[in-house]
């Protein structure tokens, strides 16, 4: 029977028949191509055609050539952001209303978006595109093991890159190439991820080409910059030193001013003042100035890097003939943040894991190694706020400077209103049909055997055609850590919280952007209707879209919740072997966070061998074994609080060698090296307990890329173990107490 497919024509004698072949690509030659590039934590300000002193010639390139946007929104926070441009949906809509890798237990926050919410590469692809992603993706809730949220299950034909929200920029902790985790002990001399993610999509593209001359291709570029640990290259550092002495509000005031006179702000908008939580720059005592200098310093080298990239990127496309038929979309998943507070840190994974940050004054100890890959630092709120300028707040919250970022579309072909500004709302929802619109390619309808669920975005192609063309985005909510907002018709509502406390249902403040551009006038008691129609109109929208219930819980909780299914009860152990990758933290964490647990390696050792013999984590927080001349050394790092523990090895040959770990709540413990199953030496302080905010996982026979302990590390490398490691067996033992005992 003839395949219902099929449109030629089948008889019994091929010279009677007609032969059909389906054509894959869109339209042939003449698609244009798609390039996405995809900044992370970046604020409205941040870039020298938004307001910025920061050099970006090359991004500011791709606007003079295109079309920048001065009302575009975004969910204010990374794989809410992410999932949204990718399938043209509300975030919370498919199961993401926050961070994919914290499942929170209901349908709106599990992190995985559904088979049904079809992906701008899924319809793309279908329609003969070559689809491309390198660097972060931030979409699935494990990054274990392939599965249907992986890039390559989800429209991607390559990918390159890391699957989680941050990394170093130095020593990424797990790289993976399409479905595959890159295995390699070490990375080459002088690696630095924004150049590697560069390459990379450089070379994809090549080999499109390479392969087919008129086939177009979908890169999704995404930079985990400017994204913490805020780590730079020291060429790039150098470009910066003293271009912040001046301090934050001098150059948030001059970036102010550059705004206006650049037509991108209303001429009568006014700045929103500083945040009560940071300090006047002229009254920051002289000794801390240049520690929050430097930290700023790194941020600009950060984003310079960066454009040098697009630059490297663009230029590649020039030589291949590509870039005048290639549609560019340049913006940033939300605005800068205020995460590290006042004064900063330079390690902020002691917020993830439930710890206040080190004193000031420890801080500032380690100012000569802000941008080094020693640290992993963020900046200080008040740089936070300069990035959003004009507006306030920061990342995760719903007011301007968290969900109001820069967006530039270039496409030199198909663009004639190079340079403009558009003023239309335009929110991360409308980027997949525009671009489909564009491309002349239809939105499966189908995925998975059902129906594809309902895009909320809508194309705003006649925007790019007209700077007076009316839009369809008359409204959009938006939620983030109980943080609420909704926009209608120029109107804007906002309620947002203080983290950790009880939430206030009832705290809306009301703007209007006709004669409010950024967002700092409350109209709420002089248009109470208004407020009442905004607010109901956000809880009807909240109800359709899986947004309840509202979660304002604290980072630790939130980073350090585990589900029942993860949860493993005392005495369990798992037994790890060497020769692998390293292990996933996931694997590793449930183990040992918060617990008492014992460590055993089982290993043939005889006099003169040395190595590590175990790693888990990195140089923010962690535990390494090593065995050097003799001795078996304990390196505790309880996120920047180093311990040690010691034990003489007298005895060769198979032998069991342990770390025994007594967590006795209020997050203090003990630690103490074994022999043989037999304890050894006293108990050793060794505090706070491991929780999140770690990268790496476990290492066994060595300590792969970033290291527990720096100063091992720069003596002995990742330092392979000389003789037999069997396995290592990770018992764990009981939850601390929530009471020191």
């Amino acid at each position: 029977m003839q395949s219902e497919e099929f449109r030629g024509i089948i008889r019994r004698d091929r010279a009677d028949s007609e032969p059909w072949w389906p054509d894959k690509r869109p339209s042939g030659i003449g698609t244009p191509n798609i390039v996405v590039i995809y900044m992370d934590d970046m604020g409205y300000s941040d870039i020298g055609c938004y307001g910025s002193e920061i050099a970006t010639p090359n991004i500011d390139r791709l606007a003079d050539q295109g079309l920048r946007f001065n009302h575009y929104t975004t969910h204010p926070v990374c794989s809410a952001a992410r999932a949204a441009l990718f399938t043209g949906r509300n975030g919370h809509s498919v199961g993401t209303g926050w961070l994919a890798n914290n499942h929170a237990g209901f349908p709106g926050y599990t992190g995985v978006i559904p088979p049904q919410a079809q992906t701008l590469a899924e319809s793309l692809r279908a329609a003969g595109y070559f689809t491309l992603a390198v660097g972060k993706w931030h979409n699935t809730p494990s990054g274990i093991s392939p599965d249907g949220t992986w890039p390559c299950q989800r429209g991607f034909e390559r990918f390159y890159g890391f699957l989680e929200g941050e990394t170093s920029y130095f020593y990424p902790a797990r790289l993976v190439v399409d479905n595959s985790v890159v295995r390699m002990d070490s990375l080459p001399e002088g690696y630095y991820a924004t150049d590697d993610w560069t390459n990379r999509a450089i070379a994809l593209i090549t080999d499109t080409r390479n392969e087919d001359s008129a086939r177009p291709f979908y890169l999704h570029l995404a930079y985990n910059a400017v994204h913490g640990p805020l780590q730079a290259k020291p060429e790039d550092m150098r470009k910066y030193l003293g271009a912040y002495d001046a301090g934050w509000d001098a150059v948030r005031s001059a970036r102010f001013a550059r705004q206006k006179a650049m037509g991108l702000i209303s001429p009568d908008a006014r700045l929103a003042p500083r945040d009560a939580k940071v300090a006047a720059w002229d009254t920051v005592p002289p000794q801390e100035r240049a520690h929050y200098s430097r930290h700023m310093e790194t941020y600009a080298a950060v984003l310079d890097c960066v454009d040098q990239n697009v630059g490297r990127l663009v230029a590649a496309l020039e030589r291949m003939g590509e870039m005048d038929n290639t549609i560019i979309v340049f913006s940033s998943d939300n605005g800068g943040t205020g995460g590290a507070g006042p004064t900063g840190a330079t390690n902020y994974a002691r917020n993830y894991a439930g710890l206040a940050p080190l004193p000031l004054a420890d801080d500032m100890t380690h100012s000569e190694l802000l941008g080094t890959a020693r640290l992993a630092p963020l900046y200080p709120s008040g740089w936070g706020q300069v990035s959003n300028t004009p507006f306030a707040n920061y990342k995760t919250y719903t007011g301007g400077g968290g969900r109001r970022v820069g967006l530039i579309v270039s496409w030199p072909k198909g663009l004639t209103d190079k340079g403009a500004i558009r003023s239309q709302a335009v929110h991360v929802i409308d980027i997949m049909p525009t671009l489909l619109e564009l491309a002349g390619v239809q939105a499966l309808t189908e995925q998975g055997g059902k129906s594809t669920l309902q895009i909320h975005g809508a194309s705003f192609v006649n925007v790019l055609n007209r700077h007076d063309a009316k839009f369809s985005r008359t409204e959009q909510y938006y939620e983030c850590w109980a943080n609420r907002a909704f926009y209608r018709d120029g109107w804007v509502a906002i309620s947002l919280q203080r983290r950790g406390e009880k939430i206030d249902f009832d705290n809306w403040t009301l703007h209007h952007h006709a004669d409010d551009f950024s967002e700092i006038v409350d109209r709420a008691t002089t248009h109470p209707e208004k407020l009442a129609e905004l607010v109901d109109a956000f809880d009807a929208a909240a109800q359709a879209n899986l947004v309840y219930p509202l979660d304002n819980r604290s980072t630790a909780q939130k980073f350090n919740n585990t589900p029942p299914g993860d949860r493993l009860h005392a005495g369990h152990v798992r037994r790890f072997f060497p020769g692998g990758q390293t292990v996933h933290r996931k694997r590793v964490g449930p183990l040992i966070q918060d617990r008492s647990f014992c460590m055993r390696v089982h290993l043939d050792y005889a006099g003169g061998d040395e190595g590590i013999l175990f790693a888990v984590g990195d140089g923010q927080g962690g535990l390494c074994m090593v065995v050097e001349h003799g001795v078996a050394r304990m390196i505790y790092n309880g996120f920047g609080t180093r311990s040690n523990a010691e034990l003489q090895l007298e005895q060769s040959g198979p032998c069991v060698l342990g770390f025994e770990y007594r967590a006795i709540g209020a997050r203090q413990g003990l630690g103490r090296i074994t022999f043989n199953e037999t304890s050894h030496g006293n108990w050793v302080p060794m505090s706070p307990t491991l929780m999140a905010g770690f990268h790496e996982g476990l290492d066994i026979g060595l300590d792969r890329r970033g290291p527990v302990d720096w100063d091992l590390f720069d003596r002995k490398g990742s330092f392979p173990y000389t003789n037999t490691i069997r396995c290592l067996e990770i018992e764990a033992g009981a939850i601390a107490p929530t009471t020191v005992s």
